[in-house]
């Protein structure tokens, strides 16, 4: 998200439903460790559910040096100037037709609301930037996401199953 759009869509205040006090706003290049911080503390059990990349440091060193991208936004629920979720979507270049989106939010904001409000703003950002359409991969497993993209107007395209190779265990 350059500087030029990030100042078209500044942070915003938000509550989330147990009336804690956040903030929406893009990733900035001086987040990298409040990102390592986030990905760190995100249980194992957890990322299972999270495939677009790995939540390693170095992971969160490269999203946060490419916060500036024309080609990609991503949005912090920033509480208290730590990172409880992100919201984001890429596209490939000026001329692609749809683009990549995740989202990821810390368990001690899980089912307060805070995925519901990234999916709000980012939907709204996307109206008007990148791609008219946007895809993602969720599991089955994972209920919530599921319901969240469900609730937010996403529908299912198709189905992939991954087959287990007993040979290879």
């Amino acid at each position: 998200m350059t500087p030029d759009t990030q100042a078209q869509y500044p942070p915003i205040a938000v509550t989330l439903k147990d009336g804690t006090a956040a903030v929406i706003r893009p990733l900035s290049t001086t987040d990298t460790e409040a990102m390592a911080a986030f990905y760190a503390g995100i249980p194992r059990c957890d990322q299972r559910h999270y495939y677009p990349h790995p939540l390693d440091r170095e992971r969160a060193l490269l999203n946060a040096s490419r916060a500036d991208s024309p080609h990609e936004v991503v949005l912090v629920l920033d509480v208290d100037g730590n990172i409880g979720g992100y919201a984001w979507y890429r596209w490939e270049n000026d001329e692609a037709e749809k683009s990549g989106f995740g989202i990821c939010v810390a368990k001690a904001y899980q089912n307060s609301g805070a995925g519901k409000l990234l999916m709000t703003r980012l939907l709204e950002i996307a109206k008007v930037i990148g791609p008219p359409v946007m895809c993602l991969t969720v599991q089955h497993a994972n209920v919530r996401a599921v319901q969240l993209y469900t609730k937010m107007g996403f529908q299912p395209v198709r189905e992939q199953w991954l087959e287990r190779d007993p040979a290879s265990e």
